[in-house]
């Protein structure tokens, strides 16, 4: 499983809470840049950035999925399947 950022739940909470990126990074104690990268999918969001996001939107463990989405990860694509099996 992967955890992935529900992009759209946190920016309408951006707007809910009047933050832009530099204010959101400045209260998750964080590089501007890493909200700009996780918001355009460029970047994951990690075991650091979880709790983070979380308090800076005064959010509990158990708003989690609020902010984030699991995704089943096969362990393989289709071309590294073929490229085993020949």
């Amino acid at each position: 499983m992967k955890t992935l950022l529900n992009k759209k739940a946190v920016r309408e909470l951006m707007l809910t809470n009047d933050y832009d990126a530099y204010s959101l990074a400045e209260k998750m104690n964080v590089a501007p840049s890493t909200i700009y990268r996780i918001l355009n999918g460029d970047r994951g969001v990690g075991g650091e950035l979880i709790p983070k996001l979380l308090k800076a939107f005064d959010l509990t463990e158990k708003d989690f999925d609020k902010l984030f989405i699991f995704s089943e990860m096969l362990p393989f694509s289709n071309d590294e399947k073929q490229k085993i099996i020949q």
